[in-house]
């Protein structure tokens, strides 16, 4: 049956694709003549810049404005593009210096090139030192939220993202990136958002706006150093190999849903691994075939193991020399336990990957598909909600929870459109 509601799916993808480009076509249509529309805007004075693209109606989500409010006590000059329209846009005027509501047309990547087509046009792009912009597909954690807007605009890396994305190709999640005032006034970013054309088709703004923006960027930096990401592997290794706390607890830390097909992280992956490189018989010596390959420990012996020093407890009283060998073995164990979570988080897009983990070491963002697009489950959710700060749970609960899994609750033309990735 699977099977054949694959092949469905399939045949019935190019009416999904047809239907949804007439719909961004029929809508491009409709936004000619419509012209963005500024509802208020203080004057500049040379201040770091947070562009934020909105998709909020009558009135902005708490988290959203606590990130505004967190971005003006730095001293940031916040400029929002809506694609809807709020219900009295003065009440913001608190926590954004400058408001714009455009048409509704082109998903994020329509209201950046608004906003940044609004800082060439009024000269707000020479002046600004550094430039973050972001989007609000995210949740945005309190407990965090400062000190990682300081990160951002301290850091002299010419262009950073929150995480990176290593499907397809590498790129930067779009949803969050910082550049210097030179990438910002760089000949082709000018060019890249002059010439940028809007749509709705998802696949299409993705290789348009998120992978191409990326491929632009990297092509102004000054030199290799100057692309990457605050949350990278590199950062994820050094956290691992220095917070004995995390590492203990990173299993929990990890992605549980089974919905997408990128590793995940275990310690029945490390049981199996460190068995492999460095268990050994005297069988073997003797002629017998024997396999070491993680399965043959857990006939030893059985144990439930929830932390590292677990792990350890359980490897260590399943092998003779164990005493003779000591901290080299722990330190074997937790050297192989910082391989096997780092390859994983590597695979894909990070914030999907490993969003739990990554709020517990300081990232505040929490992308809001997570449920929708299969990433996460209940439990994934759950373990977030739990770090989370006490005022945030209850929101933060109701909005994920809001969009199930697509391929569970989506039916004919729309399940065929979920599963490519156009809806």
């Amino acid at each position: 049956m699977k099977f054949v509601d694959q092949l469905k799916n399939r045949l019935m993808y190019p009416a999904a694709y047809t239907y949804i480009a007439w719909q961004s076509n029929l809508s491009k249509i409709k936004s000619w003549g419509k012209k963005d529309q500024v509802r208020f805007a203080q004057p500049y004075a040379g201040q770091k810049i947070m562009l934020m693209a909105l998709y909020q109606k009558g009135r902005i989500r708490d988290d959203v404005v606590a990130a505004m409010s967190a971005a003006r006590a730095l001293g940031i000059y916040v400029v929002g593009v809506n694609t809807l329209k709020l219900g009295n846009p003065d009440d913001y005027r608190e926590v954004m210096d400058c408001y714009i509501e455009r048409y509704n047309f082109g998903r994020d990547f329509g209201s950046y090139k608004s906003g940044f087509n609004y800082m060439y046009s009024q000269g707000l792009a020479e002046k600004c030192p550094r430039l973050l912009m972001i989007n609000d597909s995210l949740f945005f954690s309190s407990k965090h939220m400062s000190s990682f807007l300081r990160d951002m605009f301290a850091s002299n890396v010419e262009v950073l993202g929150s995480t990176e994305n290593f499907e397809i190709e590498h790129h930067l999640g779009s949803f969050c990136i910082a550049m210097s005032n030179s990438i910002l006034n760089h000949k082709k970013l000018k060019s890249y958002w002059r010439n940028y054309k809007c749509s709705d088709i998802r696949p299409l703004v993705i290789k348009t706006g998120e992978m191409k923006l990326s491929k632009v960027l990297k092509s102004t930096v000054s030199h290799l150093e100057g692309f990457r990401s605050l949350y990278d592997t590199a950062h994820v290794a050094k956290v691992l190999k220095s917070n004995p706390v995390i590492l203990d607890g990173v299993a929990n830390l990890s992605r549980h849903s089974d919905l997408v097909d990128w590793p995940r992280f275990s310690f029945a992956a490390v049981v199996k691994a460190f068995a492999a490189n460095y268990v050994h018989s005297s069988a073997t010596i003797a002629g017998v075939s024997v396999s070491l390959e993680g399965s043959d420990l857990s006939v030893v012996n059985t144990q439930y193991a929830g932390s590292v020093f677990e792990v350890e407890d359980y490897i260590c009283n399943s092998i003779n020399n164990s005493a003779a060998v000591g901290a080299n073995l722990s330190a074997t164990i937790r050297d192989e336990v910082v391989a096997q979570f780092v390859d994983c988080f590597a695979r894909g897009s990070q914030i999907h990957q490993s969003n739990t983990f990554l709020h517990k070491i300081g990232l505040p963002l929490i992308k809001l598909d997570g449920i929708y697009r299969g990433m996460f489950n209940s439990r994934d959710i759950e373990k977030v909600t739990d770090d989370l700060d006490a005022s945030q749970q209850e929101s933060f609960r109701r909005i994920m929870y809001s969009r199930p899994f697509g391929g569970s609750v989506l039916t004919g033309w729309k399940l065929a459109a979920f599963m490519r990735g156009l809806i």
